[in-house]
């Protein structure tokens, strides 16, 4: 990694057997391109991501901008309303914004809220398209997550 932000660069790892993490489908940064459960790799640019605390506060929401190869591409994970999670420009909307709450029993592992439709971040099987549920009494390992680098 080479860009200005290639140190802050990581990306969110689920909780389940699978081990996926967020990446940028094809690492593409087009308007709603599909933001997916992959394997981590430090030499794919598609799971690089900067998060960042809107307003500089997490109780305000976080953001997942996609930053390949540590250049910012001011693409951020969103749920549009629609349950599929998608890249879009970054705006600082409450579809991008995403609050976190840690998970009982699992120390350094949260589910991630979507702040305009109350939702929780899910994966599913590799290379399958990253959704939002309605949060369960108990989140299953698929809807938990911690930040990795």
């Amino acid at each position: 990694m080479s860009g200005a932000y290639a140190g802050y660069c990581g990306t969110q790892a689920n909780n389940a057997s699978t081990d996926l993490v967020l990446d940028s489908s094809g690492q593409g940064t087009a308007y709603n391109n599909k933001v997916i459960g992959w394997p981590n790799s430090t030499t794919d640019p598609g799971t690089d991501w900067v998060n960042l605390a809107f307003a500089g506060s997490p109780a305000n929401g976080v953001m997942f901008i996609f930053a390949p190869n540590g250049i910012i591409s001011n693409m951020c994970a969103a749920d549009p309303g629609d349950n599929l999670v998608v890249l879009r420009p970054c705006n600082g909307s409450n579809w991008q914004r995403w609050i976190p709450t840690p998970v009982t029993g699992q120390a350094g592992f949260f589910t991630w809220t979507n702040r305009a439709t109350h939702k929780i971040l899910q994966s599913g099987s590799k290379g399958s398209q990253l959704i939002t549920v309605t949060p369960p009494t108990a989140p299953s390992g698929n809807q938990q997550w911690r930040f990795v680098n």
